[in-house]
């Protein structure tokens, strides 16, 4: 019984790493005609693609909080977790970041709402970092607003 285990867990693993599940290609629904992504596995919306230019943070957010897309005005900036969960370590193979494939990104790091004063939150999609600096960078700094799918 232990070798089935041992097998069955071996098995499952690997198929989760090479995304062979079918539920993980489910995972995202594009809606082109709205400019949108849902992410089903965490019930969150996101644009197709970010600010496509450098911001600071502080920039960042009133770009999140001013942001209208698909019918929907009440975006945000999204957390480090949230950004997280878009890290997809596949995606190299078809994009320059390791971004789910369904949302573009220009540039590796993306801000967070998160905050550690007078630092604030970023996630690197280049090396999968959660990364903390100062408000006023802008370099290789982008954002992209997540809401609510419900």
């Amino acid at each position: 019984m232990k070798s089935f285990y041992v097998l069955f867990c071996t098995v499952t693993m690997f198929l989760c790493l090479t995304g062979s599940l079918s539920a993980k290609e489910d995972r995202f629904s594009v809606l082109a005609d709205k400019g949108v992504v849902i992410d089903k596995a965490t019930g969150l919306m996101w644009p197709l693609q970010d600010n496509d230019s450098d911001i600071s943070w502080p920039a960042g957010k009133e770009y999140c909080e001013q942001f209208s897309l698909g019918g929907f005005s009440d975006w945000r900036m999204p957390t480090q977790e949230e950004l997280a969960s878009l890290y997809d370590l596949k995606a190299a193979d078809l994009t320059e970041y390791y971004m789910a494939p369904a949302i573009k990104i220009s540039a590796c790091c993306l801000w967070a709402m998160d905050t550690r004063n007078p630092k604030v939150a970023s996630f690197d999609f280049e090396y999968g970092n959660r990364d903390w600096g100062y408000p006023m960078s802008t370099v290789e700094a982008r954002v992209l607003p997540v809401r609510n799918a419900q």
